[in-house]
């Protein structure tokens, strides 16, 4: 399955093939990102880490900024 990851800012980009079953998380980590540094939302809509993912999703990740 192919899946597309952007960061939000379109700064960068990755296509990615997948095994069917996939989760969220298990993409991100495929390209060495950690799932809880990033909101992820596939067409307009938040999905959590969890979410199954299917061939031709587009993930557009919002970092997640934290501070005091």
């Amino acid at each position: 399955m192919l899946v597309i990851i952007r960061l939000v800012d379109g700064s960068k980009e990755w296509r990615i093939e997948v095994p069917e079953g996939s989760s969220v998380r298990d993409v991100l980590a495929s390209i060495g990102l950690i799932s809880n540094e990033y909101v992820v939302v596939r067409n307009g809509v938040v999905i959590s880490e969890d979410e199954e993912v299917r061939d031709g999703d587009i993930l557009i990740l919002y970092p997640v900024v934290s501070g005091g």
